[in-house]
Formats: C-alpha cells, sequence, structure tokens
C-alpha cells in the first residue's frame, strides 16, 4: 500500500523518506510512551505517528484525512461495519480542518466567534489564534458549511503556518509539538502499540499500526487524490516530475503561439502605420485647404467604398476644381431657404461659392416656396380660396386627428405708396374698402392720371396699414397666413364684421374645416374697430342646452355663455393684456381698489425700493421704460408688484402699526398684486396643471368682476375690462371644445391669442434689413418667406434662436419665449374637471376679498348670478356689456397719441381748481407762415423723366427709349414683358415709373423708429419727470402725503382734507415737490388726490379736551351715471388744486378702541385696524382761514375753485357730531346769520341803513357790488380799501348785460329775474349803469341812431344808487335827501326808485 501525507494547502511529495520516518517511528515508539506517560499528558496516536515519520519542518499545524473504501480492509466483519458509522470528537474533526468538520465543531461550540467592527462574522483560528473574516453579515446566522470556507482555507495555510511557528517559539519546548488548539486527552485513548494489521504486513519493514485505523486512512487517501490532482497554482517544488513535463510541454507551446502571434502583430502593426499616413495626409488636406461641401464628397466616397487613399485623391481633385460634388438633402434645401430669405440672392450666391450651397437655380426646382395672392381691389372668393389651398391645404396633407383652428386679425405699417404687379398686370397699394372705383390695369397714360386724382379727391385711398388673417391650428405653432389687403383705416364695425364672416364662410366653403378643423375662435388685440366687430358676431347667440358644451359650462355659474354661429368665441390677445395692465398701473391716474385708494407709479416708486433686487434707479426704469410695448419688462413690472406684496405680511398684519397710511396703501398693492398674479401666473408658471390654471384665471373673473362692480372705470378702463374677462371666457371655451375632440390631446393656454400673427410680423420684420416700412409688394414677399422661414424652424428648431429656450434661467426676457416644449404640469385637456376648477378658483376669491375693505355685497355670487342678464361680461346686469358702445369713455390703458382739443360742455361738478388766465389762449410773436411758403415748383411728368434718365447714366432697362421715336416698336429681350410698358409720346415707359412719377409723386417713407411706427402708441414717460427731487430731500411734499384745501359744493365752501396722489409743475408728472415752491402764490403746480371721510368725535365734559376729527378709511364718493342705463354708481372722487391753496397736515396717530368720544362701528373702513389719525378742529379752522386769505390774495373766483357734490351729503362739509357744520361762507359777515340768498339779504340790510332802521351788525356798511356773467350773478361785500371787489357793467342791445369782478365773494344769480323782483323775493338790488356817468351819445347826424361797440364800464348797486348820486352829482336833486339841485333825469329816477313790496320787506 502506498503512503502519501501531505500538509494541507502546501503540496509535499514525502514519498522518498516516507521509510526513513516510519523506521524512525518504530525505534522511538518506547520513549515516546514513557514521555507521554511521565508527562501525564495523553497524545493522540496519529500525530505521534506524523511527528516521527514527517520531519518537523514538513509537518503542518493541521491536517486533511481521507478514506475509501478500496484503501481499507477492516480485520473482521464486525469491525467494518461499526467503523462506517464512526463518530469524530472535536480533535479529529479538527485534523479533518474541512468546511463540514468545522460547522459541526462549531455546533459543538468548541469555536470561538465575533462580530466584527464592520459587521462581519469572524472566526478564530485554532492553530494560528488569528481572526479570520468570513464575509457572511452579522444579521445573517452560522448555520450550514459552507460558511465556514473561509476558515478551512485558513487553517494550514502559509500564514497560518507562520504564526503558529511564531507562537510556538514563545511556548515552552516540548518533545512532541501538538497544536495548542486541541485538547488534551489520556493515555488510554492511544495505543502503544502500532502494528499493522492482519494480512498488510510489509517484508523488511516493521509498521506500527494506530488502533483507530480510519482517520489514517483517510488522510492517506487525501494525499493520494492531491498528488494526482495538484492544484491550480501548486509551488513547482511540491510538484511530481510528470507534473513538471505537463508544465514544460504547455510552457512550449504557448512559446510557438506567440512567436506566430508576434509576426501577425508586427504585419498589423505595418499596415496600421500606413493607414495612419494616409490620414495624416486626409487631415493636412482638411487642415490646409477650405474645400467646399467637403461633407458630401466624404459621404459619397464612403458610401461607394472608398479607401482613405482615394478620398484624398477626391478631395485633391475637388481643390483643383476637376470634381465638384452634386446632390443635397432637405437640410441643405432648408439652409439655403434661411440664407435666401434672410440674406437675400447675393449672399446664397456668396455661400454657394464658398461652402457649397445649393444655389439659387437649384432651390427654385427643388423647393416650393409660399405665395400669397395678393388683393387687388375688393376682396373677392378667388383671393381667400386661392391662399388656403396653397397655403393652408397643401401643407397640412399629413394631418389625422382634426385641430380647433384660431382665426387671427391685426395690422402692420405699410409704405403708402402703389406699386405694379408685373405678374397679373395690374396696380395694387389701393385700399380694398374704396378701390373699386378705379380700374386697377394701366391701359394708357391717362390711366394713371385719374388714378392719381381719384387719390387727390378722397374718393379712394392709398393703403396705410396691411390687414393680416391668419390661421393657426390649437397644438401646433405654426401660422398660414390667408388674406393680406391693403387697409386707408376707414372700416368701420359692420366692413369689419362682413371681412370676418367672409373668411369663415370661405374656410367652410374650401373642405378645410373637414380637413384641418373648425374654426373655435377668433384672436385680436384691442382694437376698438375689432372688439365691435367680434362682438357682433360672437355673442349673438345664447349657448343652446342641446350643445355638448353645455353640460360642462353650464355648471360655471358667472360664465358668460354667449357665442356666434358655430360655437365660435371671441378673444384677445394675453401679451397686450400685460402690457395694458402695466399701462395703466403706470398712468398718474393709476388704479383705484380696496375701498377706494388708488395706487399708480408715483405710489409704487416708494415702496418698490423696498425690494432687495431693486434701487431707485432701476425702479425708475421699471415703472417708466423707454419702450412701453415691450412685454418681457411689463412682466417683470407685475412680478415684482407681485414679489412686494409677498413680503409685506408682518405689517400687514400689525393691526395696532402707527402707520396708518402706509398700511393703507400695501392693503390695496396686496389686493392689486392677487388681481395682477391671478392672470398672470398661468401664463409663466411652467409648473401648473391645467387644472391650476384654471384655478387662477377664475380667481381673475371674480376678482375684476367685484372691484369693477365697486369702481368700475376707475379700477379699470371698460376695454380692459371687457377683453380680459372675454379672454378668460374663450380659454374655458375652448378647453371644453379640446375635451370632446380630443380628450388627450394637450391644451397649451399659449395657444390663445394672437401672438402668433405678431411672431410672423417679426419674422417680416427681419427680412430686408429689419425694414419695419415696406411697399404692398414688398410686404406680401415678406409674409410668404415668414412662413417659409416658419417652415425651417418647425423642422429644425434647433437653429430658431427666439421661441426654443428649454429653460427660463434668470433672465426675465425669456419669459416672453416659453413655449409647449418647456411646460411640465400636466396640460392633457381631459384631466381637467373645469366646473370644480372654476369654483374653486371662486373660494379662493372669497379667502381674498374678505380680508378687503370691499362691501360683501359686491362678492355674494350666489345671489349676484342668479340674474339671467349678469355675468362676468355684464357685472352690472341688465344685459349691459361695457367696452363696445360708442359712448363709452376712451380706454386710458392704451396710451395715445393726443387729440386736438374739442369744445365740450362743463358737468356740475368741476374737480379741478383753475386760476383764471385773461392771456390765456393767445399766441404772440409767433410767425405762422403761409401755404405759399412751403409751395416748391413742380415738375411736369416729361422733366421728372428726363431727370430721372439724366441721373442714371447709362439708362437701364427700367425705363427704355427708342433711338427713332418716330418708329415705336415693341420691346424685347430676356427677361422683359411688353404688358410693363406703356407708350406715352411715342416712348415705352416702365408702368413702376409711371406709379412713382404720377401716382406715388407725393410719396414720404415712413420712419424706421419703432415707437414711431407703433399705429396709436407713444411714450408713457413723455411727461413725467422721476428726477426730481427725492424722497428723502428735506421739505418736500411727497405722493400719499396728507394736505387740506377748500372745495365747495353747491353754494358752500369749506376745507376738505385730502390724500395726495398726483404732483404736477409745469404739467410735468412729479415724485416730490419743494413745498416752498409748491406754496408760492405764482406757483404752476397743481396737486390731485383724494377728498378723505372723517368722523368727528362727541364733546368732552372736560373743556380743555378739544374736538377732533377721525379717519375712517373711506373716501368721498360721488354719483357716476353708467353710460347707456339709467342707473348710476358711487366713484371715488378726485380733485386738482393749485399748490398754494394746499396746506399740508401731520395727523397725530391714534387708537380707535381708546377714542371713547366715537362710535367704532364707523371705522369699518380701517378692516381690522386698530389705529387711524386725527386732526384736532382748531388746526382746520387755521388751515381754513390761511387758505381762505390766500384765495383772497390771489383773487380767486368761486367758479374756479373745485366743485364736489358728494353722493352722502352727511360727508361734506364736515360736520360736528350734533349734525352742525363748521363756519360756512354763506353766513352773512355783518349779522352772522345763515341766509340762502345772499343778495336779498345784504340787500335789506342796504335798504334799512337808508332808512335809518336799527340793525346789530358786527360792522357798518359801505358798499356792495355784484358780479354778473353769462347771466348767472355772483353778491360780493366789499369795502372802500378793497378795490379787487368792484364790478364792472358791460350793456348790450339784446340780452342781459355782462358783468365782471375779481371778488371772490361772489353769489350766483339771474339778472333778468332779480331786476324784476317777485313776490317771494322782492330785493331788486342788482348792478346798473350810472347814465350820469355814462350817458348815452346822441345819434349820428343823418342817422336815427349811433352804433356804439359795448364796453365795460363801473357799475352801481341799484340800493346803493343814493349814495352814489348824492357823493357824485352833487349837481342833482334826490327825493327826500336831497331837496335843492337839477331834477334828475326820469330814467336814473326810474333805475333807482324802489316798490313797495321793496320798501314794505325793508
Amino acid at each position: 500500500m502506498n503512503i502519501f501525507l501531505c500538509a494541507t494547502r502546501q503540496k509535499s511529495n514525502v514519498g522518498s523518506n516516507f521509510a526513513k520516518h516510519v523506521i524512525k517511528a518504530r525505534d522511538v515508539k518506547s520513549s515516546s510512551n514513557e514521555s507521554s506517560d511521565s508527562s501525564g499528558q495523553a497524545q493522540y496516536p496519529l500525530d505521534a505517528f506524523l511527528e516521527l515519520a514527517i520531519a518537523p519542518e514538513d509537518l503542518p499545524s493541521a491536517y486533511e484525512l481521507a478514506i475509501t473504501p478500496d484503501d481499507f480492509i477492516p480485520s473482521d466483519p464486525e469491525s467494518e461495519s461499526s467503523d462506517q458509522h464512526t463518530e469524530y470528537d472535536d480533535k479529529e474533526l479538527l485534523i479533518l480542518n474541512t468546511p463540514e468538520a468545522l460547522h459541526q465543531l462549531f455546533l459543538n461550540d468548541k469555536l470561538q466567534v465575533r462580530i466584527s467592527a464592520s459587521k462581519w462574522w469572524e472566526l478564530l483560528c485554532p492553530d494560528c489564534a488569528q481572526w479570520c473574516q468570513t464575509g457572511i453579515h452579522s444579521g445573517i446566522d452560522l448555520w450550514i458549511f459552507g460558511q465556514f470556507v473561509s476558515l478551512s482555507n485558513h487553517c494550514g495555510s502559509r500564514k497560518c503556518h507562520q504564526m503558529a511557528a511564531k507562537n510556538k517559539l514563545s511556548a515552552p519546548q516540548k518533545v512532541f509539538n501538538l497544536p495548542s488548539t486541541h485538547s488534551s486527552v489520556t493515555s488510554n485513548e492511544m495505543s502503544a502499540v502500532l502494528a499493522p494489521p492482519p494480512g498488510r504486513d510489509c517484508a523488511g519493514l516493521t509498521v506500527v499500526w494506530p488502533d483507530n485505523l480510519p482517520p489514517f486512512i483517510m488522510y492517506i487517501t487525501h494525499l493520494e487524490d492531491i498528488a494526482q490532482n495538484p492544484k491550480l497554482h501548486t509551488n513547482y517544488r511540491f510538484l511530481g516530475l510528470s507534473h513538471m513535463q505537463a508544465l514544460a510541454k504547455g510552457y512550449a507551446d504557448q512559446t510557438r503561439q506567440l512567436k506566430l502571434q508576434g509576426l501577425n502583430e508586427s504585419r498589423q502593426h505595418m499596415s496600421m502605420l500606413t493607414q495612419l499616413d494616409d490620414y495624416h495626409r486626409l487631415l493636412m488636406a482638411i487642415s490646409e485647404q477650405d474645400i467646399p461641401r467637403l461633407w458630401q464628397i466624404i459621404n459619397v466616397a464612403m458610401h461607394n467604398g472608398a479607401s482613405v487613399q482615394e478620398i484624398v485623391n477626391k478631395l485633391e481633385d475637388a481643390l483643383e476644381g476637376a470634381y465638384r460634388p452634386r446632390g443635397y438633402g432637405a437640410s441643405d434645401l432648408d439652409i439655403a431657404t434661411l440664407v435666401f430669405h434672410l440674406g437675400g440672392r447675393q449672399l446664397l450666391f456668396a455661400l454657394n461659392q464658398s461652402l457649397g450651397l445649393p444655389s439659387i437655380r437649384t432651390l427654385r426646382t427643388r423647393s416650393t416656396f409660399t405665395t400669397l395672392t395678393p388683393t387687388i381691389g375688393p376682396i373677392r372668393n378667388e383671393q381667400l380660396d386661392e391662399n388656403i389651398r396653397s397655403v393652408v391645404l397643401s401643407s397640412c396633407t399629413n394631418i389625422t386627428i382634426l385641430r380647433g383652428v384660431s382665426l387671427m386679425v391685426d395690422k402692420i405699417a405699410l409704405e403708402e405708396m402703389v406699386v405694379h404687379l408685373g405678374k397679373y398686370n395690374k396696380i395694387t397699394g389701393l385700399c380694398w374698402k374704396h378701390s373699386h372705383v378705379v380700374d386697377p390695369v394701366l391701359r394708357t397714360y391717362d390711366s394713371a392720371v385719374t388714378i392719381a386724382q381719384k387719390i387727390q379727391d378722397g374718393d379712394v385711398h392709398l393703403g396705410k396699414e396691411l390687414t393680416v388673417i391668419g390661421i393657426a391650428c390649437f397644438r401646433e405653432d405654426e401660422l398660414y397666413p390667408i388674406l393680406a389687403a391693403p387697409t386707408c383705416k376707414t372700416e368701420d364695425a359692420r366692413d369689419m364684421e362682413g371681412l370676418l364672416t367672409h373668411a369663415i364662410e370661405r374656410w367652410n366653403a374650401t373642405g378645410a374645416a373637414s380637413v384641418v378643423g373648425p374654426v373655435w375662435s377668433f384672436a385680436t388685440d384691442g382694437d376698438a374697430t375689432r372688439r365691435a366687430a367680434g362682438h357682433r358676431l360672437f355673442l349673438r347667440n345664447a349657448l343652446s342646452p342641446d350643445s355638448e358644451l353645455y353640460g360642462i359650462l353650464g355648471n360655471m355659474p358667472g360664465l358668460n355663455t354667449m357665442t356666434g354661429d358655430a360655437e365660435v368665441t371671441l378673444d384677445f390677445d394675453f401679451k397686450h393684456i400685460f402690457k395694458r395692465f402695466c399701462t395703466l398701473i403706470r398712468s398718474p391716474a393709476g388704479i383705484v381698489l380696496n375701498n377706494g385708494r388708488m395706487i399708480n407709479s408715483m405710489m409704487l416708486a416708494r415702496y418698490l425700493v423696498w425690494l432687495p433686487a431693486y434701487d431707485e434707479t432701476s425702479v425708475i426704469k421699471l415703472l417708466h421704460p423707454d419702450d412701453p410695448q415691450d412685454v418681457p419688462r411689463a412682466i417683470e413690472l407685475m412680478q415684482a408688484i407681485v414679489d412686494f406684496s409677498k413680503l409685506q405680511h408682518t405689517l400687514l398684519n400689525d393691526s395696532f402699526s402707527s402707520n396708518v397710511e402706509t398700511r393703507a396703501d400695501l392693503m390695496s398693492i396686496t389686493l392689486l398684486s392677487h388681481v395682477i398674479e391671478s392672470i398672470l401666473t398661468p401664463f409663466i408658471n411652467t409648473k401648473l396643471s391645467l387644472s391650476e390654471q384654471v384655478h387662477h384665471l377664475s380667481c381673475y373673473s371674480h376678482l375684476a368682476f367685484t372691484i369693477f362692480r365697486v369702481h368700475r372705470r376707475s379700477f379699470m378702463p371698460f376695454q380692459l375690462y371687457y377683453d380680459t374677462q372675454t379672454a378668460v371666457k374663450n380659454i374655458i371655451f375652448n378647453i371644453t371644445k379640446q375635451q370632446l375632440l380630443d380628450p388627450n390631446g394637450s391644451f397649451f393656454l399659449r395657444d390663445c391669442g394672437d401672438d402668433q400673427l405678431e411672431l410672423m410680423f417679426g419674422r417680416s420684420r427681419m427680412i430686408g434689413g429689419h425694414n419695419s416700412g415696406c411697399t404692398y409688394s414688398q410686404a406680401l414677399d415678406c409674409l410668404s418667406a415668414a412662413k417659409d422661414i416658419d417652415g425651417v424652424f418647425k423642422r429644425h428648431p434647433e437653429l430658431d434662436p427666439g421661441h426654443q429656450r428649454l429653460s427660463l434661467g434668470k433672465r426675465i426676457e425669456d419669459v416672453d419665449h416659453i413655449n409647449r416644449q418647456m411646460w411640465r404640469g400636466d396640460i392633457i385637456s381631459g384631466h381637467c374637471d373645469l366646473p370644480s376648477a372654476w369654483r374653486r378658483g371662486r373660494e379662493i376669491t372669497l379667502s381674498i376679498l374678505t380680508s378687503s375693505q370691499i362691501d360683501p355685497i359686491n362678492y355674494s355670487f350666489a345671489e349676484l348670478f342668479c340674474d339671467r342678464g349678469m355675468d362676468m361680461l355684464r357685472p352690472l346686469g341688465m344685459n349691459k356689456y361695457f367696452g363696445i358702445a360708442e359712448e363709452d369713455p376712451e380706454d386710458s390703458s392704451c396710451v395715445l397719441n393726443p387729440l386736438p382739443n374739442v369744445p365740450v360742455s362743463i358737468p356740475s361738478q368741476v374737480l379741478e381748481t383753475t386760476i383764471p388766465d385773461s392771456e390765456a389762449g393767445e399766441i404772440q410773436g409767433v410767425y405762422m407762415g403761409t401755404e405759399e411758403d412751403d409751395e416748391e415748383p413742380m415738375l411736369t411728368f416729361e422733366e421728372a423723366l428726363a431727370a430721372e434718365c439724366l441721373s442714371d447714366e447709362p439708362c437701364t432697362s427700367s425705363h427704355p427709349f427708342l433711338a427713332d421715336p418716330s418708329i415705336p416698336a415693341l420691346i424685347q429681350g430676356p427677361g422683359i414683358r411688353t404688358d410693363d410698358y406703356l407708350l406715352y409720346k411715342d416712348c415705352w415707359i416702365h408702368k413702376q415709373t409711371i406709379c412713382r412719377l404720377v401716382i406715388n409723386k407725393d410719396f414720404i417713407s415712413k420712419s424706421f423708429n419703432r415707437l414711431e411706427c407703433i399705429h396709436g402708441y407713444t411714450k408713457v414717460n413723455k411727461r413725467i419727470d422721476m428726477h426730481a427731487g427725492r424722497i428723502t430731500d428735506h421739505n418736500s411734499f411727497l405722493i400719499g402725503d396728507l394736505f387740506a384745501t377748500i372745495l365747495h359744493t353747491a353754494q358752500t365752501l369749506s376745507i376738505r382734507i385730502l390724500c395726495s396722489t398726483g404732483l404736477f409743475l409745469n404739467d410735468v408728472s412729479r415724485a416730490s415737490i419743494n413745498c416752498t415752491v409748491m406754496k408760492a402764490s405764482r406757483t404752476t403746480a397743481k396737486i390731485s388726490g383724494q377728498p378723505l371721510t372723517v368722523v368727528p368725535t362727541r364733546p368732552s365734559t372736560n373743556p380743555e379736551v378739544p374736538i377732533s376729527f377721525l379717519w375712517d378709511g373711506g373716501y368721498v364718493k360721488a354719483q357716476s351715471p353708467i353710460p347707456g342705463m339709467s342707473e348710476s354708481t358711487e366713484r371715488v372722487v378726485i380733485v386738482s388744486v393749485p399748490g398754494f391753496l394746499v396746506e399740508p397736515i401731520n395727523p397725530e396717530p391714534t387708537l380707535i378702541q381708546l377714542s371713547h368720544e366715537v362710535n367704532t362701528d364707523d371705522f369699518s373702513g380701517i378692516n381690522g385696524g386698530q389705529t387711524t389719525w386725527q386732526v384736532p378742529h382748531d388746526a382746520l379752522a387755521a388751515a381754513c382761514e390761511l387758505l381762505w386769505a390766500k384765495a383772497l390774495e390771489a383773487k380767486l373766483p368761486l367758479k374756479s375753485i373745485a366743485c364736489v357734490n358728494p353722493s352722502d351729503a352727511k360727508l361734506f362739509p364736515y360736520q360736528l357730531s350734533d349734525a352742525s357744520e363748521g363756519k360756512r361762507i354763506t353766513t352773512c359777515s355783518l349779522c352772522e346769520a345763515k341766509v340762502t340768498d345772499m343778495r336779498s339779504h345784504i340787500g335789506q340790510h342796504i335798504l334799512r341803513a337808508l332808512s335809518n332802521t336799527p340793525e346789530s351788525l358786527k360792522e357798518q356798511i359801505d358798499l356792495f357790488y355784484v358780479y354778473v356773467r353769462l347771466g348767472r350773478f355772483f353778491l360780493v361785500d366789499f369795502a372802500a380799501d378793497q378795490p379787487e371787489c368792484a364790478i364792472q357793467i358791460k350793456v348790450i342791445a339784446n340780452g342781459p348785460p355782462s358783468l365782471e369782478t375779481k371778488c371772490i365773494n361772489h353769489f350766483i344769480f339771474k339778472y333778468k329775474f332779480a331786476d324784476k323782483g317777485s313776490k317771494n323775493t322782492p330785493c331788486r338790488n342788482v348792478p346798473i349803469r350810472c347814465t350820469l356817468c355814462h350817458p348815452v351819445l346822441p345819434p349820428e347826424p343823418g342817422k336815427s341812431s349811433r352804433k356804439i361797440i359795448p364796453t365795460f364800464i363801473d357799475a352801481i348797486w341799484r340800493y346803493n344808487m343814493v349814495e352814489h348820486v348824492l357823493s357824485h352829482h352833487q349837481e342833482y336833486s334826490v327825493p327826500g335827501h336831497r331837496e335843492a339841485g337839477a331834477a334828475l333825469p326820469a330814467e336814473v329816477w326810474e333805475s333807482m326808485r324802489l316798490t313797495d313790496l321793496e320798501q314794505t320787506a325793508a
């Protein structure tokens, strides 16, 4: 039997030394037993045998035993059956060192385990006492033998052997080095006699066999197996000869294989070097020369399988001109189209020569350009039909799902000139409305003269603008123009209504509605004519209950459901709405919100500087930009207001704040921010879903509805309100239509409006050097080119720099270019529940309005919308729409050019205190000139033609002449059409030349300035000076400051406290004014403000406590009639007064609850605030006397003082707590009696003085005068030292006399009735002319009368005529006063005689 011993993981071949070690084991047998006995430690027999049989340095610390049935034959059958079921003890399991054995030791609690810091199981090696990591996480239990493989591999390894040897050096020396991890055994467990089993003796060698043979046999079998089949990476010194020979053979084969591989790689290397040289030549050829269409040469060569060398040869041929690549793809044609339309033919030719782009001939051959049919004469069916077929239907051949269609109309500037179109042999450029009166064909020279005369007579007009109608599909970004007609801007609403009806009819007649989709809406900007036409056309029918839309829209209370035919709705562009919103906010008139607080640009300038991102300069630029049409600037202003309001919660929630005026401003600004945010956010917040967008739009509709009911035009112009509510309504309708058409389709809000038409106009201006003014034919070409450019950008969105920005970034300009690819919210139409979203918006509105100062009756939506005649477009009911009637006020949200002054009737309520100027309206020293000064000598047609020919050297082919004029012949040649020429005096003249010299002789090109080219708009900051003073300047009066002034109502003049809303100096709006300049006597400053309502305190028992007036948070309101209705509503009054009648006041803040002299219920306008301000009664009285003195000093007539007629008479004049008024100007200054007829009352005092009737008067009566003008008379009392109160009279032949005075205490009465007197009013004290001082001259010789020019002379009051005659005409007697003297003329005595009624009344 062969025995092999091998240490685990140290594959040693010990066959040659085996016999020697066996003999050595036998010789030391006895000493071994003795040593064991003497030490008292029993050794395992196999361990003792191996220590004797194997050298110590070859002896491993652990062993593996293997046994097979063939290697062991038991001595008897009984022992065989018993040994197969032998159970190994712990020592034997340790020697086996298999995962199964180690697992069994673990189950017997003989292995130490722990959890490492990294949460892994670790096992303690029994040989080297080192911890071995298992790779098993501590969360997994050790339960299978596979988890002990790592320990099995470690035990007996070189590392383990070295560590065990190191441990033995430090341990005590023993005769037998047993593993330290083995437990001790007794001597009884080991046999002292090693004898071979029966029949297994080896001749010549004595073998001592252990009693327990199976483990030994297993180990020997294992050694044999690993010797025959060694493991990989076994050290060569442990291998046998056969294994070494096999290794050597393998290495030889590998060497031969590597040699062959090296030869192959050498050849490949040489081939790669050759290819690198070819590539290097290719790079050098590309870098040294600019090869046209390089990519196409390489692409064609690679497609044909050419090598690099062949490609280089092709490039060299291309450089020398011997080879020119052919063939263009769709992208090449698109790039060439962009170059041709944006840069022109010359740029395309240059790029064709240098870069190899397609030539103009190739482009025209392989591409199809858009061509618009011109409108020559009136608009006809064939023009619309041809454009619909060629522009729309030819491009929409791949549509599989119908889309909603929006009809858009807008205008663009046009040069006013006639152009001849050779293709049609007609002239164009005349307005479509009146061009039917002329023949557009120039048949003779006289035809051109006739057309020119028609234009001069006004029968036909040159086109000033170009009316463009476009079609845009929802869910697409492309616009299709279907009509471009020149207009003279004289069309009315009916003309536009017919044009829109015509366009919709032709859309349906051509089958476009069934191929592309039906018309859903008509979109336009804020043009008044198109608004009126759209209202008539698209709000004529109520939505039928049988309509598919009714089930959704009928459940949205307040939504206007009026539509046009086929349920088409009206729409307005949202960008124009944003611009008009900001124009309204920036205007000095501002916007009135809450309970009447005004917000304008000057007020916002004070607060927006609180934002961290803005300083004073940026705020001024934001509020007053150079271009008010800039949409990004408008959106930035709106966002700034919203951001500001969100940062003011602390001050708004502080009900005890002493900044009463600031808190009132912030409350109104907060309400404005809610309005702005609800209309702006749905269009710029890309994260909103469609339902959230409807939330905001519904919130805006309800907010605007409520505030408009309260303030009407003071909140926003009727036109702007109509446009915004109509735009919201159209969005709701279109979402519903999209849900019915395709609920899985998206709905992009920016598809509404006419923004796509504006973008096409922008592209058309890019063509031809950004020329905004072009002729009609050029405009057609530009629109066609813009359509082609849009098509290219649609196919190649990466080429469009303006409308495909992928993120908003930090630039506010990006907001103007949001597209559908940028939207991140869910805008699938079927995912939006419109009725629920509409109700949610109403709930948001209620939460906002409940914290405002608006009366809840104005937002009781459930009750208000029960009226069928009331909805969002009809906020006041009675089926009244605002903004579409001719009598509606002008839209102040559009900054129009100033119009000429027209005479207007003076209303009964005058809201401006003016200073009379007798020299007003006179223009002196200005030479206006005459028409003759500007006239220049006009050239005849022949002279103009000759001058043009002389300026062109040589003469061009545009107007060729014959060498022999006696023999005219038709002009022929390449590119010449005979129909383009007319024969004039034996000369052929081009028709365009005739148009230019005859019809367009007075042509003046329009400006290229954008601000001057846009119709109807000018700069809003033209009359605004934001740099005039700062809010930190001393002695400055600011917007929002309080002041006192005098106003009058009816015949009562009183003082009033106002909040300033506008400051003007020399008609220029300013943020602040120096108080000294403002209060100067000759100042040109004007202050506008809102009169405030105040509550008086009750008189206190303590006489030292003065009576005060507290602001209740309200504003004076007056009745304002509703245009087109018999009813009227209240509106906040705003008055304007001169600066010298302004007295700034600084009221004292006070707590309402601490003022026991007032009723706290009167302060509902404070809206939860606990503080207000108060002004003492004495301070108001002092201010009144001061202002009255200034008015007298300025000789300000009563009629020039602003008149206010409040709707509640208790609010003005200010009254005390007992409802009594303060000192009134209607109080008689002599007896202090309150009178209603001052003239009669003063007359009684005069008569009593004349009759020596005693009276208790403050002062002696001197003289009294009356001022009369236009039949309305004013009583004046003045002393002799007040010459400004003198009165003059001018007597005319027919009609009442005219009177003139500068006294402020005048009283209105009618001269005719006052001169006659009556039973109820017997006083006839009126100014008369003294004929003694101003006698009537006798007639001229030969005539019955003398013509006298009436002039003003000094007048005398009738009751003062006695004193006048006694003092100035002593030569006359006065009955009852002076008997001596000449008798008075009868006319004089009759004018001064008193009637019986007068004497009785006295």
